[in-house]
């Protein structure tokens, strides 16, 4: 397999102000670890590290050269950011083998309007960026692309239905990459459907009602009026 190289330095784990020490001058504290592999401190620029990090490069097949010294076949497993800055903080190297699958986060990338966004009023929303994959090395992909410009809207797009190639996908099978809502118009639409059935079915029922409060009330008995009393007779 195809390596690109990157410098490391091994380093002494220290306290994090010598950490933070480091990080300003453009330093990045850094592990390299991987099956049958001590864990390994070491460091990489900044400088070093931004080909490597660079759009569409996240799983470079990396050879850490460290202290000089290549054969450490490595790919970025992860890293760390500072919330402010967005600068990388620390970041994990994870050891290959070309011959051993391992699980990577790969990003989603969605590509075109939708029809159902364009023409249809509906809303698009990317669920979830990124999904785990296992894989070779050599077959890892920088990227899953999906074309979703014929897409129409009231649909829920499920991971399960992308290609991965030759990776397989770790993640759920029902994990959401997308949706597109009805959009107002539809929306509307199929409230006003569904009202006036049930408008329709009220109708004569309302109708029954009204008939028989006038039977009711015909049918009533009044309330006998009171008689007054009788004054009694004068005495004689």
């Amino acid at each position: 397999m195809q390596l690109t190289s990157l410098n490391a330095a091994s380093r002494v784990v220290g306290s994090s102000r010598v950490s933070n020490r480091a990080r300003k001058t453009g330093t990045i504290p850094a592990v390299y670890y991987g099956k049958g592999l001590e864990p390994v401190s070491i460091s990489v620029t900044e400088k070093d590290l931004e080909p490597v990090l660079a759009p569409g490069k996240r799983y470079t097949l990396l050879d850490l050269v460290i202290d000089g010294k290549g054969g450490n076949p490595a790919v970025v497993y992860q890293y760390q950011k500072n919330n402010i800055s967005q600068k990388i903080t620390h970041i994990d190297f994870l050891k290959i083998d070309e011959n051993t699958a391992v699980t990577v986060r790969v990003p989603v990338r969605l590509n075109g309007m939708p029809v159902g966004v364009k023409n249809q009023g509906g809303q698009l929303s990317q669920e979830n960026h990124y999904l785990k994959l296992s894989a070779k090395p050599a077959d890892i992909p920088k990227s899953i692309e999906l074309d979703i410009s014929e897409m129409p809207n009231d649909i829920t797009y499920y991971a399960e239905k992308l290609d991965f190639g030759k990776a397989s996908l770790m993640s759920p099978k029902r994990t959401v990459i997308f949706t597109i809502s009805k959009g107002r118009d539809a929306a509307s639409a199929e409230a006003d459907a569904e009202a006036k059935p049930a408008a329709a079915a009220a109708a004569p029922a309302a109708a029954a009602a009204g008939a028989k409060q006038p039977a009711a009330a015909a049918g009533a008995k009044q309330p006998a009026a009171k008689e007054e009393p009788k004054k009694d007779a004068k005495k004689k």
